[in-house]
């Protein structure tokens, strides 16, 4: 079953009001193996399965990256744009499976009792 993305903004972005802010969004959210928000779990696959990031991005958005450079901020918030847009989870309780397009995902978590890289 799916359900309709019906979240705050700190669900997407971290922030109560949305905003990412700043150049650098590698430093802005740190990769964790339980992310807590779609723009942090989009960091951390970059970061632990390059190559399911980089496919994601091909399928989503319709365009490759560069092997090896790290993704800028508009690439993350294309793909945000395309989770908004496709609106579709897994479930309502955490972990959930936030969908960017039909068989691409990443998964937030309520907490990070895991380790941060």
């Amino acid at each position: 079953m799916s359900y309709e993305l019906s979240f705050s903004e700190d669900f997407f972005t971290g922030y109560p009001d949305g905003e990412i802010g700043g150049d650098d969004i590698h430093n802005l959210y740190p990769v964790s193996s339980r992310p807590q928000c779609v723009v942090q779990a989009l960091v951390s696959l970059e970061a632990l399965e390059p190559a399911e990031f980089q496919e994601m991005v091909k399928e989503a958005l319709g365009y490759s990256l560069d092997a090896g450079q790290p993704a800028d901020e508009t690439v993350f918030l294309e793909l945000l744009e395309k989770v908004r847009e496709y609106s579709i989870c897994d479930t309502l309780t955490p972990p959930i499976q936030v969908y960017v397009c039909e068989g691409c995902y990443v998964t937030v978590y309520e907490d990070t009792e895991e380790e941060v890289e």
